[in-house]
């Protein structure tokens, strides 16, 4: 046994530490929001138009995918929203995606995003009847856009795994992560429920989402490994490999005329059975063409 390899050489390891995937889920999830935010800002937010979720969304079946494409977008008019979010994505997602790994954080993240999704869609619904006793228009046509749900739930699935890791709120603050959890979830319903006064544009609902998602996953022990991205892939090979058995099929005389023997007999049966007189025309032309069939085979021999 090597020095390195005795117990009391090694330092305590803390979820920060070795971080050792180069390629990794978040570098991926980071390259892709950052892409379309450039995309977006050239396009002057016809994106977040087009991609955004909304009350509106509910009632639309056909734009449900909305409920996954609104997390890959962010306010072009305020570069922090996506710089915030990234940020928090990076620094919690990582010790996260080191514990699940990268294909199950993934999962987590992208489920986490259609949860917050769908309350995206039913709290503008909730909102007019409890304010207005009635479905009011104008309280749907708000698109909701943004990763923040799924950044919270990964932060909440973050202090859930560590509880105890110091973490520096502000940047300045020092308090443990569990400590950090509670008061984002306390703000977040403070300011949904309105205990803070003043309109705001942040989705404090999908906050919310976020945080219970996580706190589910962690509790309840959660997986979806089911959820198997890898079939997705094979989908085109599978496809291919169809095609060309269909092919073959095709292309396949002996079968045809295998067929066509069957159905002679078949006929042939008919005759002994109930009289020549009882056949079809189709059944008629079948066996012509069948006798022709063996006369030429018969000639060829």
């Amino acid at each position: 046994m090597g020095l390195n390899d005795r117990d009391y050489s090694r330092s305590e390891r803390t979820p920060w530490d070795r971080i050792e995937n180069p390629i990794s889920m978040i570098k991926i999830l980071i390259g892709i929001n950052v892409a379309i935010f450039v995309m977006d800002w050239i396009s002057k937010g016809q994106l977040s138009d087009w991609f955004g979720v909304s009350g509106q969304t509910l009632t639309q079946p056909w734009l449900w995918f909305r409920a996954l494409t609104y997390g890959f977008l962010h306010n072009t008019n305020d570069i922090l929203h996506l710089v915030f979010n990234m940020f928090l994505l990076f620094v919690f997602g990582r010790p996260v995606e080191q514990r699940l790994g990268g294909h199950e954080f993934l999962r987590f993240y992208l489920i986490s995003l259609v949860f917050g999704g769908i309350v995206a869609m039913l709290f503008p619904w909730v909102m007019s009847l409890a304010s207005t006793g009635q479905i009011d228009p104008g309280f749907l046509v708000g698109n909701t856009i943004g990763a923040s749900g799924a950044v919270v739930a990964v932060m909440i699935l973050f202090a859930c795994y560590f509880p105890h890791q110091e973490v520096l709120f502000m940047f300045v603050f020092p308090m443990k992560a569990w400590v950090l959890a509670s008061l984002l979830v306390v703000g977040d319903l403070a300011s949904a429920l309105g205990i803070f006064g003043g309109a705001s544009s942040t989705a404090f609902e999908v906050h919310l989402a976020g945080a219970v998602f996580g706190f589910m996953y962690a509790q309840l022990r959660w997986s979806f490994e089911w959820l198997d991205f890898s079939r997705f892939a094979e989908i085109p090979n599978q496809m291919r490999q169809k095609s060309r058995r269909a092919k073959l099929k095709l292309h396949d005389p002996d079968k045809k005329i295998r067929a066509e023997a069957e159905e002679a007999d078949r006929i042939l049966a008919k005759i002994h059975d109930s009289g020549e007189s009882s056949l079809t025309s189709s059944e008629r032309k079948t066996l012509e063409r069948y006798s022709r069939r063996q006369r030429q085979k018969r000639d060829l021999d």
